[in-house]
């Protein structure tokens, strides 16, 4: 009853032209076999010695054990860059935190403790390339730094060239980028997440994706328009090919790829191939085995679709439109939806504020993509994704984010140049559940304690009760609200939702970790910290870490004693706040103040989606926080000498906010006002010193409006929507301080003078005010809140 050994044709050997590009030096060339390396290769790290396949690839492949001579591998990268030398230098600067240094626009990475390289980004690949300066193209070796980030290596192959051979392939087949390609979709590095159970076959995921890579390679020797049915029919035939075996996995689980059916088989007990041979079904163990076999098919198919140009899928599109929101210089307030069939169909991604005014619609047709936006109400249709998203953005959206072609094929090369999504985050994208506990990461341990391949020999602890687990992630719970938690979070998915807030903890721990131990810049540019200012850095941010970690678990931290909802901090270090993967969901009131200068929000502000007061003081933002985008309570915003600036893009989404009740950007050079009549429930706008030209729009529908604060701007105009405003309504308007012309000076006193008896409009131009009645006014204005109380 043995399967059949899947049909594995001789490699394909090309004649390569070595002096194609680089007449000025010899060719690279890495030798197909090496049996030394100067750096551990990733691919085979993962293989685990209670692995069957892994046991098998060993046992024929005796080169890949480490080298006995340490220096032999440093010989050979050295070897690699000696036409790339530079010697060292100390023009060259402080390193930044990749090491790489800068000198005259041009960057260099340190190879060992003499030399230097000059280094240039791969636009395919996204890593760097070194390069000599009369290059027009990068032509050396691509480079990574070492794991102290210290020195940078040539990315070495030789191992991943020995496990290609023995699954019938060559690596010079492909190009080294279609390589890193290859060994990401199939989990054999650390940007994929490496499966964590053996009965995944990571072997066979590796030997299919290799399959399909050169598929679609020999497809684009074909003409376009028949690549996507030719790779079709060519797969069909492969599947097709099955001896009756794996035939009979295939009928219970159709969609199992016949290379994975095969690999099932292999590791199947004699009494279940028994089994499957006299009955109808197969046992539970295969059954759930194939079951994750699928999940992890799907996620490789998924991130397999980015790079194959035959292939077209909704899972990769669905991937790709997520990385192109990941973009650096997307614009947030573009929306963008993919939907299935129709414009009110099922929506598979979105990218953008959901309330943004440009909202544009990708509906998935068989034929390609029906694209539809607010401003263009007949429908275009296009072939893909990329060309999609390219034609709902405008030319300067474009020039922004460094698309210099005219069509969707710059944005695909921007996307397939970004490192790939996390497997979890693979998976939220396509909406997976979380996987069960049992295949989770406790497997691994397991296994490796003991000698027999599935861990007999081994008695794991007993799983801690559900309760004893909500307590270590929520220490100051009490036992009502533990009961409260398990009603309302765990009842229909109560491992799944435990184990995402373990891993959430773990990971804003070693975030935190990561970030209170780097070294910020230092706030007067290229001046370096001592080793006394230094030490107080750290120390400042662990203890700003320490209270994140404990407002994530519901511990107080206000001295207040307000209670979990609310994050204060008031700080002094420097460099920018952490980014993180963590969410505190049910902080409702965050209030930052920096107390000197230096310190940056980056993308902090992301982590905090309900917050319904937000007040930051000198914190520099420069832009306006995309992450303020996505906090739908938000009442009281207050961004105060933050050095904001506001484009016409971000003051259009900061108006769409029509929650705010409390507005204030005083002492930033916003230069643009936004519109705020769509804040009908505003009270108090506060202005001042904001570089502003123009009176904000939008003000006189504002009913409740009772405070308007613009002194100490370069406003010459009050223009007429100001003195449309009733002269009854209880509003306290400011503009001294600003450069008014005498007509508007004019039409101010003549709309006072023309006033009814009952007004309460009072409109101040000069300062005229007794201190006394300065000090009443100023409390009147009310620059906060009721919060206060």
């Amino acid at each position: 009853m043995a399967g059949k050994p899947p049909k594995i044709k001789p490699a394909h050997t090309k004649n390569l032209d070595f002096n194609a590009g680089t007449p000025h030096r010899p060719p690279r060339v890495d030798p197909p076999l090496p049996s030394v390396s100067h750096r551990p290769d990733p691919l085979l790290s993962f293989w685990r010695p209670d692995s069957a396949e892994a046991v098998e690839v060993i046992s024929v492949i005796p080169s890949l054990m480490p080298p006995a001579t340490p220096d032999v591998g440093k010989l050979v990268a050295k070897s690699s860059l000696e036409d790339y030398w530079i010697p060292a230098s100390n023009n060259l600067g402080e390193a930044d935190a990749l090491g790489i240094r800068a000198l005259k626009q041009r960057q260099y990475v340190a190879v060992d403790e003499e030399h230097f390289v000059q280094v240039v980004r791969d636009a395919e690949s996204g890593m760097f390339r070194a390069a000599i300066t009369r290059e027009r193209e990068a032509s050396g070796p691509l480079l990574a730094p070492d794991s102290e980030g210290r020195f940078w290596y040539p990315v070495d192959h030789g191992r991943t060239a020995a496990l290609f051979h023995r699954m019938g392939y060559s690596i010079y087949e492909f190009s080294e980028v279609t390589v890193a390609r290859i060994l990401a979709v199939s989990g054999f590095d650390d940007t994929l997440a490496r499966p964590v159970d053996s009965r995944l076959h990571p072997g066979a995921l590796l030997q299919d994706t290799l399959r399909r890579f050169r598929l679609d390679q020999t497809m684009g020797r074909t003409e376009k328009q028949d690549r996507a049915a030719l790779f079709q029919a060519h797969e069909r035939a492969f599947e097709l090919d099955c001896d009756e075996n794996t035939l009979q996995l295939r009928r219970i689980f159709p969609e199992l790829p016949k290379t994975f059916a095969e690999a099932i088989w292999r590791t199947t007990s004699s009494a279940e191939r028994l089994h499957m041979h006299n009955q109808s079904g197969i046992p539970r163990r295969v059954a759930e085995e194939a079951l994750m076999v699928l999940r992890a098919i799907r996620l490789a198919r998924a991130v397999e679709g980015v790079y194959l140009n035959a292939v077209s899928h909704p899972d990769s599109d669905r991937l790709a439109l997520h990385m192109v929101g990941r973009l650096a210089d997307w614009p947030q307030q573009v929306r963008i939806e993919m939907r299935q069939g129709a414009f009110d169909g099922h929506l598979l991604n979105a990218i953008g504020d959901a309330r943004s005014p440009a909202r544009h619609v990708l509906v998935r047709q068989d034929a390609g993509y029906a694209v539809q936006s607010t401003d263009s109400p007949s429908p275009q249709t296009v072939n893909d994704l990329p060309s999609a998203v390219w034609s709902v953005l405008s030319p300067s959206q474009r020039k922004a984010l460094g698309m210099t072609g005219g069509s969707g094929a710059s944005l695909l090369q921007l996307i397939r140049a970004q490192p790939l999504p996390s497997n979890q985050a693979v998976s939220e994208v396509l909406g997976l559940a979380p996987l069960p506990y049992i295949y989770e990461a406790p497997f691994a341990p397991r296994r490796q304690a003991g000698h027999l391949r599935g861990g007999a020999d081994h008695y794991p602890a007993a799983p801690k009760p559900v309760a004893d687990r909500i307590r270590d992630l929520y220490p100051a719970i009490s036992e009502d609200d533990v009961a409260t938690f398990i009603n309302e979070r765990l009842h229909s998915d109560p491992h799944g939702v435990l184990i995402r807030l373990e891993k959430e903890l773990a990971g804003l721990r070693q975030e935190l970790a990561r970030w209170s131990t780097e070294e910020p810049p230092h706030p007067t540019g290229g001046k370096a910290w001592s080793v006394d200012a230094l030490a107080e850095q750290v120390q400042r941010r662990q203890k700003f870490s320490a209270m994140l970690q404990d407002i994530w678990q519901r511990k107080s931290v206000s001295q207040w004693g307000y209670g979990d909802y609310q994050f204060l901090s008031f700080f002094d270090f420097a460099g920018e706040l952490p980014r993180l993967s963590a969410r505190f969901e049910y902080v409702t009131e965050l209030v930052l103040s920096a107390k000197n200068p230096g310190a940056q929000i980056g993308a902090f502000l992301d982590s905090f989606p309900n917050v319904q007061q937000l007040l930051v003081t000198g914190v520099e933002m420069k832009v306006f926080p995309p992450g303020i985008f996505q906090m739908r309570e938000l009442r009281q915003l207050m961004l105060r000498n933050c050095s904001l600036r506001l484009s016409e893009a971000t003051a259009e989404g900061l108006s769409r906010i029509e929650t705010i009740t409390y507005l204030s950007l005083e002492h930033n050079p916003l230069t643009v006002a936004p519109h705020v009549g769509y804040m009908h429930g505003l009270t108090e706008l506060i202005m001042h010193d904001a570089h502003l030209s123009q009176m904000p729009s939008g003000i006189g529908g504002l009913k409740q409006l009772n405070v308007l604060s613009l002194e100490n701007n370069l406003i010459t105009d009050v223009g007429h929507e100001l003195l449309d405003i009733p002269d009854t309504q209880a509003l306290f308007i400011d503009l001294t301080g600003n450069p008014l012309t005498d007509v508007s000076r004019n039409r101010i006193t003549q709309y006072l003078e023309q006033a009814s008896m009952d007004r309460e409009i009072k409109i101040i131009i000069e300062e005229v005010f007794s201190e006394a009645e300065s000090d009443s006014d100023s409390s009147e204005r009310g620059y906060w809140t009721d919060s206060e109380s």
